[in-house]
């Protein structure tokens, strides 16, 4: 089958992996790159071993660790680098096969996007019920970690459009998270600073009490403003994930009515 027979999504898919061949070359190079280094470092530290005392081998395995290590790097880096490009090459030369991993690179997608969507509703939990900032960063950890890896792993598949109305949604959701864990950390902030203005207040002696009283009012409003505005971020977050979830149900219900016919 030649190049103008295929689909435009195993065009597009041809052609990413083509140029991820040439970028496979560049990475290559620089596989070897640590071992020179570690060559010179492992010089250095055989001269300061033996000024410091002559005979002594452990200068020499001490050289020999950084000299092997990164050389077993290397070898590990390319041995990676020429199973991509065997499995690349191989898929190039066969359209069948082609196209088969193109469509599971899309299936792929999809099941990461709806594991992110787990993640997503998980932490959005935690943030209506306000139940623990830490637990909730720890969740926005997660996400961000799985979104990195998304975007690595399938940046072929989201370059050509794959799943685009789950993933936008999705991506919604996420950023009004982020925006939520912000309007979060301040509130956070400001009860820790309410509560530290009414302890100074408490222990003010009598002629300072209306100054720290003071105090204790700004940090009360400044609490009330962070307060007001995490509420309009968690409801603008809770809405748009909602949405993403009401986008991956329907997905699902016209997958399983397609899979009936």
């Amino acid at each position: 089958m030649v190049r103008a027979e295929m689909s435009a999504d195993d065009r597009a898919f041809a052609t990413a992996l083509e140029a991820r061949l040439r970028g496979l070359d560049v990475q290559k190079q620089n596989c070897g790159r640590g071992v020179r280094i570690a060559n010179i470092q492992a010089g250095q530290v055989l001269d300061r071993t033996e000024r410091r005392a002559y005979g002594d081998t452990r200068g020499g395995l001490t050289s020999q660790e950084k000299i092997s290590s990164p050389a077993d790097d290397a070898r590990s880096c390319e041995r990676v680098i020429e199973a991509e490009r065997s499995t690349i090459q191989a898929a190039l030369a066969d359209p069948d096969r082609l196209h088969y991993e193109s469509e599971r690179l899309r299936v792929d997608l999809r099941e990461e996007l709806l594991s992110l969507l787990m993640d997503v509703r998980a932490a959005s939990a935690v943030l209506n019920a306000q139940s623990s900032y830490e637990e909730f960063s720890l969740r926005m950890g997660a996400i961000g970690n799985r979104l990195t890896f998304i975007r690595y792993r399938y940046h072929i598949a989201l370059s050509r459009g794959d799943h685009r109305a789950l993933g936008v949604p999705i991506s919604e959701a996420c950023n009004a998270l982020y925006a939520a864990a912000g309007e979060w950390k301040q509130a956070h902030r400001a009860a820790r600073e309410v509560a530290s203005a009414q302890a100074a207040a408490s222990r003010a002696l009598p002629w300072h009490v209306d100054y720290f009283q003071r105090q204790v009012r700004e940090a009360q409003l400044k609490h009330a403003q962070a307060q007001r505005r995490l509420t309009d971020n968690t409801t603008t977050a809770l809405t748009l994930v909602h949405s993403a979830t009401r986008v991956a149900r329907h997905g699902e219900s016209a997958s399983a009515v397609s899979r009936n016919r």
